[in-house]
């Protein structure tokens, strides 16, 4: 998992003397990343950003208490995601949350490997993505783009580890489905 060691280490150091430092660090290294998991759900730009700002004043106030968290990214995670719900329960709008989910575009490293991928292949690969169910396109966003276990994104989403498992079987399924070429 991304910086999952690094997080955990400036979890530890956040209420040191270095704390203002530390936060900034952790600030650039996951901002983008909650900001996205945010707007996912509440559909709006400046309502996410100012939610994942504040998922950073939390984890400020709440400096003393981050030693006793295990692991730092799920925790973050977890946080974004409470903190959108609580922001949509406020506003009356959280009939279906997950049903508006952004498209999800695939971002291909240039590795020389990867370059292989033609343009056309990875229009596709993206057109099956976003033909998912979108609360299976975001379990596939968390599993595959953001490199969670499928346990820490059963606590995420707070469902069953069993029902992540199912939805990317639905998934992997329904892309390998796009892919199978007839011969006639």
């Amino acid at each position: 998992m991304k910086g999952g060691t690094e997080a955990r280490l400036l979890f530890q150091q956040l209420p040191s003397a270095e704390g203002p430092a530390v936060l900034v660090k952790l600030h650039n290294l996951y901002f983008s990343r909650i900001f996205k998991l945010i707007h996912s759900l509440v559909k709006q730009r400046e309502s996410a950003e100012e939610l994942a700002s504040d998922i950073f004043v939390q984890l400020w106030q709440r400096r003393e208490k981050l030693l006793e968290v295990s692991n730092p990214e799920v925790y973050l995670y977890v946080m974004a995601r409470n903190k959108a719900f609580s922001f949509l329960k406020h506003q009356l709008h959280l009939t279906e949350p997950l049903d508006n989910i952004e498209d999800f575009r695939l971002e291909v490293a240039r590795s020389p490997e990867e370059l292989l991928i033609s343009s056309e292949m990875l229009y596709r690969v993206n057109a099956a993505i976003n033909q998912l169910p979108p609360k299976c396109k975001l379990i596939f966003m968390l599993v595959k783009e953001e490199s969670f276990k499928y346990r820490d994104v059963a606590e995420i989403l707070n469902i069953s580890p069993k029902t992540v498992e199912t939805q990317m079987g639905i998934a992997l399924k329904k892309l390998s489905k796009a892919f199978t070429f007839s011969t006639t």
